[in-house]
């Protein structure tokens, strides 16, 4: 297989990855101390949710991204991280409401309420991402012939059509019986 001449090879750049996932931590630490300064002392405890939240979306957004960049190690670590925080500020928000502030800021019927919408919302993501592995790893096992075939010499194509085409008619004549092996006697010859 040939290569493309060099003027047609895309430009790699290594700094796009880095670039983007940059520009998601920044954006992520701008907004969640934003989320905690707007919100008073006794109001925390919805930051806290909310910063969450929005940790949930930027793992979404950080797996989108992979799309945008040639290397997605980046993007796809950052979207790991985030749905790691989001979930553990989650959890631990519902789970201790009840010991916020020295007041319970939420009831024991609401925490149960708050960790069944979690462990729903947690049981639907982990579906999704399995759904998502198993579909990777199907376009990876169809890569393997792919790439085999690739790997092969290009056949002639007169060797191709003349030899691989069942539609080729047979051109050349049934193979003959063997020939006797005495030969058949004749008659004497009278004189």
């Amino acid at each position: 297989m040939t290569t493309p001449p060099r003027a047609m090879q895309p430009v790699r750049t290594k700094w796009s990855g880095a670039l983007l996932t940059a520009l998601f931590l920044i954006l992520a630490v701008v907004l969640f101390l934003l989320f905690y300064e707007v919100f008073t002392a006794d109001q925390h405890f919805t930051a806290l949710l909310l910063i969450g939240i929005v940790s949930l979306l930027f793992a979404l957004g950080c797996y989108l991204a992979e799309s945008l960049s040639r290397d997605p190690g980046y993007q796809r670590s950052l979207a790991w991280g985030f749905f790691g925080m989001g979930f553990a500020v989650l959890f631990l928000t519902v789970g201790l409401g009840q010991y916020y502030l020295g007041s319970g800021v939420i009831n024991t019927v609401d925490q149960l309420i708050g960790f069944v919408v979690l462990l729903v919302v947690l049981i639907v993501t982990v579906a999704l991402i399995a759904w998502r592995v198993r579909a990777v790893r199907a376009t990876e096992n169809l890569q393997v012939p792919r790439t085999e075939w690739r790997t092969e010499p290009a056949p002639s194509a007169f060797s191709y059509a003349a030899a691989n085409s069942p539609s080729v008619p047979t051109t050349a004549p049934p193979p003959a019986t063997s020939p006797p092996s005495t030969p058949p006697s004749t008659p004497p010859r009278s004189p």
